[in-house]
């Protein structure tokens, strides 16, 4: 088989995949080993939706709805959500979504860019070591160690991927690189960030129109106007096939999203790389300093990429040509969109290019500032790593080297002339090391900063040169070097901008003391008595309504896609108060106009406030009762006694989607209380179900199942065939 034959070919990438997997999991330990807890949005946003998505799939669900989030809220249409996301599915096999799993997943796609990374400046430079380099300094670059946000990690474990991918399909008739690169892109989409997603495709767009010309200019066969077309058609085929059910569903949530229809000027320019930030070039740890001002969110500051970079790429410039040129204006381009409101260039992109008005954040660009300067980087290195280096380009990077040696020098000693660090330190004998320690890191100026990371690349630096001084200058050792820097800035960057002080053990513990499943215990409570205690474990774990079961109100908001009626609702303090007064489902005597809440006498009575007027339902009386008899993520089943005729509101978040029956029969879904549903009741009792049915999305819910059984023949095929020796 062809597989087992690529073995012993492939035997060196295999070791240096298993290097990067051992360099990741030890740099970001903290993670490994379960000792601290990540935070912020990864624990208020990120973590809580893949539990409630993963407890729909572990109860045999599509994870369409959770009735948790927010009142109710369509996780299927979040393009942040997870709910599509095929490593949220997997991990959701192996047992309730923790923290645990929450950090394996983080891992995995740290792990993934490197060796994606590894892969992609092999193709620009053949030689193992040189990509290993490039790989593990991307997997450490100041834009992996920002962390809290996992689906930017996501989005830089796949770029690499479908950069490759899509180079070889420009290259090569074998449909396998269309298929790959299709395969990537779905990742990208489901895992990612979208505006990664959407400058990917401009990305893959400038090179198709590069490929177009070529073809055009050298007066290509039509065989190979043919291959080339039919590779598109494979990547888009494949990629809707895998992508359809989650394209539909993200097109289902536009007409109740915040942002679904783009945002302003003042928003996309929010937390863009500012001057200042270039410092992280070379002391990334001042970017989290308690004296620098800035606008700027810390987790969108850092640029590092090692210390060794800038001296190698600018002693030894890759060849000039068309790929190098790219590169640069790619990096370039990247930088100067980064700058937000600084220069032009994100202006123009907002205003004239379709979907750059539809993302914040700037300062992600980063990413594409940081991917083409290793890769331009790889082909020099390759030289030092061979010794291969003639002897003007042995004296240019010493001179570098010793010019930005000096330089540092110059900029650690100004600053410890200002800083206080050694104070500090001194602290150490009458405190303890932990209590001094933690004392220091809360409390380092910018002159600490720079005083503490200058020290420690001027050891580096100091390092770097004796080995240029040898005749023969082990690559083994420069590997070490390299590998070791990144390592420690690392350690500097990681507990300011990835994890707290929080131990996993016990947001875990908070986590598996919650029901499983879908109960309906406590749900006959008022909203407002379910939420008592949502704020209790808010540093550690956000509001407990999205793990407790309880469905719980707050005005605390922390999601990217937040409805744009749920924004209405809670700004509405009468309605807020009413409506976390009463339990998540409750029968209403009255309907009024929403306009019209004076004339509410709530004293008698439990209303309904309405946008859309219909006749009332009868009298008010007391002994009316809804009560929840059943629950599922997309499902809620309520029986109700009433004696006059009354209106059943439900405290779910309308969506379209949603439909209702009594005893059987369809009724129609009155928008109620802002942002709620409600529909009329005769007297009597009543079976009452609301089940949220996407239909769009279910229409095309078969297409991932019927590709994938496509790609696994395909690949069978692929497999078992002998190799075309002429190809």
């Amino acid at each position: 088989m062809r597989l087992l034959q690529s073995f012993p070919v492939n035997k060196t990438h295999y070791k240096n995949y298993l290097l990067l997997l051992l360099i990741c999991l030890l740099a970001y330990w903290p993670l490994t080993f379960g000792i601290f807890s990540v935070k912020n949005d990864a624990i208020h946003y990120f973590l809580p939706y893949r539990y409630n998505i993963s407890e729909a799939i572990r109860n045999g669900e599509w994870p369409f709805w959770s009735p948790y989030i927010y009142l109710g809220y369509p996780v299927y249409g979040d393009m942040q959500s997870g709910a599509w996301n095929p490593v949220v599915w997997l991990f959701s096999l192996f047992g309730r979504y923790d923290l645990t799993l929450f950090h394996y997943e983080n891992l995995l796609y740290i792990f993934l860019a490197g060796v994606g990374m590894y892969k992609l400046s092999g193709r620009f430079v053949n030689h193992s070591q040189a990509a290993l380099l490039v790989g593990v300094s991307y997997m450490l670059s100041g834009f992996m160690l920002s962390g809290q946000l996992i689906n930017w990690l996501a989005s830089a474990a796949f770029i690499p991927f479908v950069i490759l991918y899509y180079l070889r399909s420009l290259e090569s008739a074998r449909y396998a690189n269309g298929i790959k690169t299709a395969i990537a892109l779905y990742f990208l989409f489901t895992a990612g960030y979208p505006s990664f997603f959407i400058l990917t495709c401009y990305l893959v767009f400038m090179l198709f129109m590069i490929r177009l010309f070529d073809n055009y200019r050298t007066g290509s066969s039509n065989k190979k106007w043919k291959a080339l077309f039919g590779q598109h058609v494979i990547i888009l085929l494949i990629f809707a096939g895998l992508s359809m059910p989650a394209i539909v569903s993200y097109i289902d949530l536009l007409p109740y999203y915040q942002r679904g229809t783009g945002a302003g000027y003042s928003d996309v320019v929010r937390n863009s790389f500012e001057w200042q930030h270039l410092l992280s070039f070379l002391f990334p740890s001042a970017i989290s300093t308690n004296d620098i001002i800035s606008t700027t969110d810390v987790t969108c500051r850092n640029l590092y990429v090692g210390l060794f970079v800038f001296p190698v790429l600018a002693a030894i410039p890759p060849k000039k040509g068309r790929t190098t040129s790219l590169l640069i204006l790619m990096s370039v381009f990247a930088f100067l969109f980064s700058l937000g409101d600084s220069t032009p260039v994100r202006k123009i992109c907002y205003r004239f290019f379709p979907l750059m008005d539809t993302f914040r954040h700037p300062s992600q660009m980063r990413l594409f500032v940081i991917l083409p300067l290793l890769l331009l980087l790889a082909p020099g290195l390759k030289k030092v790593l061979n010794n291969e280096l003639s002897l003007p380009e042995l004296k240019k990077l010493r001179a570098l080297t010793w010019l930005i040696t000096a330089a540092l020098l110059l900029v650690t000693v100004m600053a410890f002339t200002q800083s206080s660090i050694m104070e500090q330190f001194t602290s150490f004998r009458s405190t303890g090391i932990r209590v001094a320690l933690k004392k220091v890191m809360e409390s380092l100026s910018l002159h600490d900063v720079v005083t503490l990371n200058g020290l420690i690349q001027l050891f580096f630096l100091s390092l770097f040169l004796l080995w240029l001084k040898k005749t023969y200058r082990p690559p083994q050792l420069i590997s070490l070097l390299w590998v070791t820097n990144m390592f420690v800035m690392a350690q500097l960057l990681f507990p300011v901008t990835f994890v707290s002080k929080t131990s996993p053990g016990v947001i875990n513990g908070l986590i598996h003391q919650y029901p499983e499943g879908f109960p309906v215990a406590g749900l006959q409570y008022p909203v407002a008595e379910n939420s008592l205690d949502a704020y209790d474990n808010f540093d550690k774990l956000a509001l407990s309504y999205f793990y407790n079961k309880k469905i719980g109100i707050s005005k605390t908001t922390n999601s990217p896609s937040f409805l744009e009626q749920q924004e209405h609702f809670l700004s509405n303090n009468f309605l807020y108060n009413y409506v976390g007064g009463l339990p998540v489902a409750y029968t209403a005597g009255r309907v009024v106009n929403i306009k019209d809440t004076a004339r509410a006498d709530l004293n008698n009575c439990n209303y309904a406030f309405a946008d859309t007027l219909f006749t009332s339902p009868g009298d008010c009386d007391t002994n009316n009762r809804a009560v929840i008899k059943k629950l599922s993520a997309n499902h809620f089943e309520i029986e109700t006694h009433t004696n006059p005729g009354t209106f059943i509101v439900l405290t779910q978040n309308f969506h379209h989607h949603w439909q209702a029956s009594v005893d059987g029969i369809r009724q129609k879904i009155y928008k109620t209380n802002t942002s709620f549903m409600g529909i009329p009741l005769t007297p009597g009792k009543h079976r009452v179900i609301f089940r949220f049915i996407p239909s769009n999305t279910l229409n095309v819910i078969w297409l991932p199942g019927a590709t994938i059984v496509l790609l696994i023949l395909f690949t069978a095929i692929s497999l078992t065939r002998k190799p075309n020796v002429n190809r």
